[in-house]
């Protein structure tokens, strides 16, 4: 069982800009986050989790990579995202804000390079909603939600949402 929470929209933890991680003097840190996001993304059963999401402003994120169609790496550590082509417009959700799905607009590539735990440095092109599950983790490790990115009207309609999302999981968002 994961001694590290889910953190829910609302948690200041989510909103702060993540370090980067030193792969070699920070292995045994690593190994426990990593082994808590996968317990937590397998019991949540989402398409990606990134280290804010479970209290840790860290660059590293990891995707379910069964569902996303990715053979070799589903690890991203201290990834760097540049994204192309044209915007396609899908809908997103998040593990930390509950029952909200909305579309967004994302380009419809990206190319990764990011480390895995071993510290080997590897790069991927991506599409479609590969890409556009890239771009969601890193944004996380920005401290920018996809509501955020949410028109001024989408953004309107799901506040009250949000707010009660706030008052469910409490003022320090974690649930015990």
């Amino acid at each position: 069982m994961s001694s590290r929470k889910l953190q829910y929209y609302g948690s200041k933890i989510l909103r702060n800009r993540s370090r980067g991680i030193d792969i070699s003097s920070e292995q045994e840190f690593l190994h426990s986050l990593l082994a808590d996001m996968l317990d937590i993304l397998r019991l949540e059963r989402g398409l990606g989790l990134a280290a804010p999401q479970i209290g840790e402003n860290v660059r590293v994120f990891i995707l379910n990579s069964e569902e996303l169609s990715l053979k070799d790496h589903s690890i991203f550590i201290n990834p760097e995202v540049t994204t192309s082509g044209p915007l396609n417009k899908d809908e997103e959700g998040c593990l930390s804000i509950p029952g909200i799905f909305e579309y967004l607009r994302r380009p419809l590539s990206a190319v990764v390079t990011a480390y895995d735990f071993s510290g080997k440095r590897f790069t991927l092109e991506l599409d479609d909603y590969t890409a556009r599950a890239v771009q969601h983790e890193n944004d996380h490790l920005d401290g920018i939600l996809f509501v955020d990115r949410l028109s001024p009207i989408r953004k309107r309609l799901v506040k009250k949402q949000l707010s009660e999302i706030k008052r469910e999981y409490g003022p320090d968002n974690r649930i015990l």
